[in-house]
C-alpha cells in the first residue's frame, strides 16, 4: 500500500464511504483495507490516551455477586450470581452518543475469557444493553469505580497469566484504552478460590488444555476443578453483548 493509497482511505473512511467498496476503487484487497483502517483506530485511541483526551466516564457497572465477593460490597447472598464470573460495562460519553465495551472476567482461573471492543451507541440501546447483561446473570448490575474495574480486569490478567493463560484475543489495544492504560499500581483483589485456582469449565473450554496448563503451572492436587451443569450461556460470544 502506498502513502498516496492511505491517506485516499482514510479521506473516503471520513466521507463514509464503506472499506469495500474503498478496495474496490483503490484496487486493494478488502481485508487490507480493513486492517489499515482498524490499524489507525487505534493508533488515534492510542494518542488520545495518552495525551489524557478520552471522552469522560459515564457510568462502569458490575454484576453485583462480583463486586460483593471482590470488592466487599454489601453481604453476599446465598446463591449470589454465577460464582468466579464478572461482566464489566464500561460507558464514556461522546457528545450525544455513548461508547461502550464490555469485559467478561473468569477471577478463579482463566482471566480475560472475553472483551467487546467499544463502540457507539445511544443511551436506550446502552439500556438495552445492560437489561440482557442482568437476564444473562440473573442479578443486577451496580457502580463501581474506573478504579475498580481496572483492578478487576488487569488483576485477572495478571493472576491468569501466572497460571499460563493469555487474556481473550479480542482485549486489543483499543479495548484496553477505553478501560484506561493500566496504572502503575493496582488496587489489592483476591483471585481464585481459597488461595488456589478453581476451573469451572464451560461450553467453549478446552477443558484438556486448560488442565494440563493448571497442572504443569501450580502441580495436581492445587487447584479445584468443576464441570458446570447446563449452559448459562455466559460463555457464548453472540449473547455477551
Amino acid at each position: 500500500m502506498t502513502p498516496e493509497q492511505a491517506a485516499e482511505i482514510l479521506r473516503l473512511r471520513d466521507a463514509k464511504v464503506a472499506p469495500k467498496q474503498i478496495a474496490r476503487r483503490l484496487s486493494l484487497r478488502p481485508a487490507e483495507v480493513s486492517t489499515f483502517i482498524r490499524d489507525h483506530a487505534e493508533d488515534r485511541y492510542l494518542e488520545k490516551a495518552r495525551s489524557g483526551d478520552l471522552a469522560p466516564l459515564h457510568g462502569c457497572l458490575v454484576n453485583q455477586g462480583a463486586a460483593q465477593r471482590l470488592l466487599g460490597k454489601k453481604p453476599l447472598e446465598e446463591n449470589q450470581g454465577p460464582e468466579g464470573l464478572c461482566q464489566i460495562i464500561l460507558a464514556r460519553q461522546e457528545h450525544n452518543r455513548l461508547v461502550v465495551g464490555s469485559y467478561l472476567v473468569d477471577h478463579w482461573c482463566l482471566g480475560l475469557k472475553d472483551a467487546v471492543s467499544p463502540r457507539k451507541m445511544g443511551l436506550a440501546e446502552y439500556q438495552r444493553m445492560v437489561v440482557n447483561s442482568e437476564r444473562q446473570f440473573s442479578e443486577s448490575f451496580v457502580d463501581i469505580t474506573l478504579e475498580q474495574a481496572q483492578a478487576i480486569v488487569y488483576g485477572a490478567v495478571d493472576y491468569a497469566h501466572s497460571l499460563g493463560f493469555e487474556p481473550h484475543k479480542d482485549f486489543d489495544t483499543k479495548a484496553q484504552i477505553h478501560l484506561g492504560l493500566r496504572p502503575e499500581t493496582l488496587m489489592s483483589i483476591e483471585f481464585g478460590k481459597d488461595g488456589q485456582p478453581c476451573f469451572i469449565s464451560g461450553p467453549y473450554d478446552n477443558v484438556d488444555k486448560v488442565m494440563k496448563t493448571l497442572e504443569a503451572s501450580v502441580g495436581a492436587g492445587n487447584f479445584h476443578y468443576l464441570a458446570a451443569m447446563g449452559g448459562s450461556g455466559l460463555g457464548d460470544p453472540d449473547l455477551f453483548l
